[in-house]
C-alpha cells in the first residue's frame, strides 16, 4: 500500500455499499405501488416521469463520469450525489403528492442516480491505487455487501409499508443517502483516501477521440446489456402490481419476493466466481439474459405467489450475473478512463430504465400485467442474442483479463 490510511477504509466502504443497497432495496420494489396505486398516477404518467428522469440522467451521468476523470478529488462527486438522493427521497416522504413524486423522480434523482456508479468508481480506483492485485476482488466483495441489503431490507420495508405507510420506505432511503454522505465526508478528512485521476493514455498516433473509443464488440455488448436490463426493468415495474392484482398477494409478499431473490444471489455469486475463472464475461452475461427470459416467461404464466417464490432461484442467479459481471465488464469499456467507463453503468441503467418505463406505460395501461411480463421475457432474450452476435469471438473460454486502471 502506497499511503497507509489512518481510517478503516474497507469497513467504511463496506458500510457505504450497504447503505447504497438500502436506497435501492427500500424503494425500487415499491415505486409503481407508491406512484400508481397510492398517489393515483396513471401507468402512462408514471412511465413519463420515469422516462423524463432517465433522459436527464443520461446527460448528468456522462457529464459526471467525464468530470470524475479530471477532478482532483473523486470523493466530492459521491458526496454531491448522495445529498441529492437525500433531498429527493426525503421530499417524497415529507410531501407525498403527485407533484413531489414527479419533481423528485424526474428532476432530482437523475443526479442522485449517479451515486451508485460513482461509489463503485471510487472503490475501483482506490484499490487499483493501493492494492491493484485485489481491485477486481474488492469490487465483487463490496457488490456482495450491496446484495446483503437486498436480503434484509425488502421484507422489512414491505412489512412497514403494509402496517404503517408506504412512504416510510422513502424515509429509509433518504436516511441511507445521508449516511453515505457522512461516510464520504469522513473519508475526506484522511489524505490517504484522496484519489486524483491520472491523465488517460492515448493510442499511438491517435488524437483525443481515441480516449473515448469503444470497440464494436464492446458497443454490441453495451446495447445487449441495455435491452436485457430493459426487460428486467419492465419486470421490476410490473411484478409488484402483478403480485397484488393477479396473484392475490400483499405488500409483504412484494418484500419477500425481493428479499428471497437477493438471498439467492449470495450463493449464486460463489458459483459465478467459479465460472468467471473459466468462461468469458460475454458468455456469462448472455447466459444471464437467457436465464432471466426463462424466469420471466414462467412468471407470466403462474397463478399463485407460492409458485413465484419457487421460481426465484432462476431470478437470483440471473440477477446476480447480470448485475455483478456487468460492473467489471463496463468499467473496462474505455481504456484508461475508469470514471468515464463507470458512468456507462449509469448510461446502461438509464437507457434500460427508459426502455422499461416506456414499455410499462404502453403495456400496463390496460391492466394486462401478464402480457407486459411476456414482453419483458422477449426483451431479455433479445439482449442476450445481440450481445452474443456482437462478440462471437469472445464466447466460451475466459480470455486474459485487462489490468485494473485508474
Amino acid at each position: 500500500m502506497t499511503d497507509q490510511s489512518r481510517m478503516p477504509v474497507t469497513a467504511l466502504l463496506g458500510a457505504n455499499m450497504f447503505f447504497s443497497g438500502v436506497t435501492y432495496a427500500a424503494t425500487i420494489p415499491y415505486a409503481s405501488l407508491a406512484g400508481v396505486d397510492t398517489l393515483g398516477l396513471s401507468p402512462a404518467l408514471f412511465a413519463t416521469i420515469m422516462a423524463v428522469g432517465s433522459v436527464l440522467a443520461t446527460f448528468v451521468s456522462v457529464g459526471l463520469g467525464y468530470i470524475s476523470d479530471k477532478l482532483p478529488d473523486r470523493r466530492l462527486l459521491v458526496l454531491m450525489t448522495a445529498l441529492a438522493g437525500m433531498v429527493a427521497h426525503g421530499m417524497i416522504f415529507v410531501w407525498p403528492t403527485q407533484a413531489s413524486f414527479a419533481l423528485a423522480m424526474g428532476v432530482i434523482m437523475p443526479v442522485a442516480g449517479a451515486c451508485y456508479s460513482q461509489c463503485f468508481g471510487y472503490v475501483r480506483v482506490y484499490y487499483a491505487r493501493h492494492r491493484p492485485e485485489r481491485a477486481d476482488f474488492m469490487v465483487t466483495a463490496l457488490r456482495t455487501v450491496f446484495t446483503i441489503a437486498w436480503i434484509v431490507v425488502p421484507p422489512l420495508a414491505g412489512w412497514i409499508a403494509a402496517e404503517f405507510n408506504i412512504f416510510n420506505v422513502y424515509l429509509a432511503s433518504a436516511l441511507s443517502y445521508a449516511a453515505i454522505a457522512g461516510i464520504y465526508a469522513a473519508l475526506m478528512r484522511d489524505p490517504a483516501t484522496r484519489i486524483e485521476a491520472s491523465a488517460p493514455r492515448r493510442l499511438e498516433g491517435g488524437d483525443w477521440r481515441s480516449s473515448f473509443a469503444l470497440q464494436p464488440g464492446i458497443l454490441a455488448g453495451l446495447i445487449g446489456l441495455v435491452v436485457m436490463t430493459g426487460g428486467s426493468r419492465l419486470f421490476t415495474f410490473t411484478i409488484p402490481l402483478s403480485i397484488v392484482t393477479d396473484l392475490g398477494g400483499s405488500l409483504t409478499d412484494v418484500g419477500l419476493y425481493a428479499g428471497i431473490t437477493a438471498a439467492i444471489e449470495v450463493p449464486s455469486l460463489l458459483l459465478l466466481g467459479y465460472l468467471g475463472n473459466r468462461l468469458s464475461k460475454e458468455t456469462l452475461l448472455a447466459g444471464a439474459g437467457v436465464v432471466m427470459a426463462v424466469f420471466i416467461g414462467l412468471a407470466s404464466q403462474i397463478g399463485t405467489v407460492t409458485q413465484l417464490f419457487w421460481l426465484l432461484v432462476l431470478n437470483g442467479l440471473g440477477t446476480a450475473a447480470l448485475m455483478t459481471i456487468s460492473l467489471s465488464y463496463v468499467q473496462e469499456a474505455i481504456k484508461d478512463r475508469v470514471g468515464l467507463s463507470t458512468s456507462l453503468l449509469d448510461v446502461v441503467a438509464i437507457a434500460a430504465n427508459l426502455l422499461g418505463a416506456t414499455a410499462f406505460g404502453v403495456l400496463a395501461a390496460g391492466g394486462d400485467y401478464r402480457f407486459a411480463l411476456m414482453v419483458a421475457a422477449v426483451l431479455s432474450v433479445a439482449g442476450a442474442i445481440i450481445l452474443a452476435l456482437g462478440n462471437t469471438g469472445r464466447l466460451g473460454a475466459r480470455q486474459k483479463a485487462a489490468g485494473a486502471r485508474i
